[in-house]
């Protein structure tokens, strides 16, 4: 029955949370608003052509090869990366659509296998209230965005507005996938503060 409750949790966590990120995301344009256009898009996407970049992720000014024995490359490097432009460029496969099959039923699974593991995690701490269940969900939230998103800005250079919006994502998929699992995973006790007992 334990094995049932998680799967069933799993199931319909991730579901729940698939459809709070198309609703976020597409609808409140969390996170995909701070993409910004570019005025040269029609000549960058030509020199992209022209140079046949392979699909892959490009960073400029480029890396030294050998960051540890080359200590004036590195210096250069930083030099050139402080003068500017520098950032870094994503280029998608050709003849791939923006948002298909691959990306919406990855992104279903992907939401399904962080909920049953959520679920496997909160279940091996014993037994628990629905209130601290759903709390534990909740904690997830700023830990994906500290150790992910976080790292984006602080590296990558994402704008902070992006972590922003991604914290309000995680925030409200968690609370609300988690209330569900949370529901689901204490089956008769419900009552606050009632142990939660897994059959």
């Amino acid at each position: 029955m334990t094995g049932v409750r998680v799967a069933v949790a799993a199931v319909v966590g991730g579901l729940v949370m698939f459809l709070c990120g198309a609703v976020l995301h597409v609808g409140l344009e969390l996170e995909t608003r701070t993409i910004g256009v570019s005025s040269s898009e029609t000549q960058l996407r030509q020199l992209l052509a022209v140079q046949a970049h392979p699909p892959g992720f490009y960073a400029f000014p480029s890396l030294p090869a050998e960051l540890e024995s080359a200590p004036k490359a590195v210096a250069q490097y930083e030099q050139e990366w402080m003068r500017g432009p520098s950032g870094i460029l994503l280029v998608a496969p050709t003849g791939e659509a923006s948002m298909g099959p691959v990306q919406l039923l990855g992104e279903l699974f992907c939401n399904i296998a962080a909920c049953a593991l959520a679920c496997l995690l909160l279940i091996s701490q014993g037994n628990a209230s629905f209130v601290r269940r759903l709390f534990g969900f909740l904690l997830l939230a700023p830990v994906s965005t500290l150790t992910l998103t976080a790292s984006h800005v602080l590296w990558y250079r994402f704008p902070q507005q992006f972590a922003v919006d991604g914290l309000w994502v995680a925030l409200v998929e968690w609370s609300l996938a988690g209330l569900v699992m949370a529901w689901i995973l204490c089956g008769r006790h419900r009552v606050m503060g009632e142990p939660a007992t897994l059959p």
